[in-house]
């Protein structure tokens, strides 16, 4: 079963939202301060304090663009998974129709069963319960086609056909692996609360630096928050399969496809 932390469980536009409201408000209370220490007479090296804010401004760049090359590569890592996923299954599907006609259609059946779970696991979404319960059904599925060719092999005269569709369940069925580790693959919690905390203290440190100002053009210090907050939220949205704006649904559309084409034997 798939196991998510506190970060993944929350909602990223939640997480960001709060993010963004909590860059403001560092920011004027780190103007604020400033002010305060200038007012009581205090002096500050303006060059000091630049060349400080620009190495923490190079800092947070370098972690977003690692972060978010980091959920990108995850990202097409789970597409490439779900379209070899769909192509193990397709290849074990056309093997079966080597066996007799009574064993093709017992293969088929059972594939039909295998494919529409893994369809489900996906269309599950964030639903953990029906994710788990498409995993058993998939797992059941599986194992019936693998026994099944099992005892056929013992057979002489299914030499040829298992020699075909024994190696072709075994790559379906490490597929699904495959795709369950890629999916369980993310960006690092560390990471993520690191880029949190260096985005709150950039801002509350060029709050700090613009007292040196008589005035702060708030609109471009809105903007600059908005800006790495909405960096920030397709990081995370790429690193969620499962949920957010950007999903795995044109991959996913291989396995749709596969069970349009390959017309499977009710009988």
């Amino acid at each position: 079963m798939l196991l998510y932390s506190f970060l993944t469980r929350m909602d990223a536009t939640l997480l960001v939202s709060v993010l963004f409201i909590l860059m403001i408000v560092l920011l004027y209370f780190g103007r604020q301060i400033g002010l305060r220490k200038i007012r009581s007479g205090m002096k500050r090296e303006a060059g000091e304090t630049g060349t400080i804010i620009s190495a923490m401004f190079g800092l947070m760049a370098f972690l977003l663009a690692f972060s978010f090359g980091m959920s990108a590569s995850r990202y097409d890592t789970r597409r490439a998974n779900i379209l070899d996923e769909a192509n193990a299954i397709g290849t074990a599907i056309l093997r079966a129709d080597i066996y007799p006609s009574d064993q093709r259609i017992a293969f088929r059946t059972n594939f039909r069963e295998y494919l529409e779970a893994r369809i489900q696991y996906y269309e599950a979404g964030s639903n953990l319960d029906e994710v788990s319960r498409t995993q058993t059904v998939a797992a059941e599925a599986g194992k019936k086609l693998w026994n099944r060719a099992a005892e056929l092999s013992h057979n002489h005269e299914n030499l040829l056909p298992s020699q075909q569709m024994i190696p072709a369940l075994n790559a379906m069925l490490d597929a699904s692996t495959t795709r369950l580790m890629g999916e369980l693959a993310r960006v690092p919690d560390s990471i993520i609360w690191m880029l949190f905390i260096l985005a709150m203290a950039s801002t509350f440190y060029l709050g700090y630096a613009s007292a040196v100002k008589e005035t702060l053009d708030w609109m471009v210090a809105t903007g600059f928050c908005l800006l790495i907050s909405l960096v920030i939220f397709i990081t995370l949205d790429l690193d969620r399969p499962r949920r957010g704006l950007i999903k795995l649904s044109t991959s996913q559309k291989a396995m749709i496809d596969l069970r349009e084409n390959f017309v499977l034997d009710k009988s």
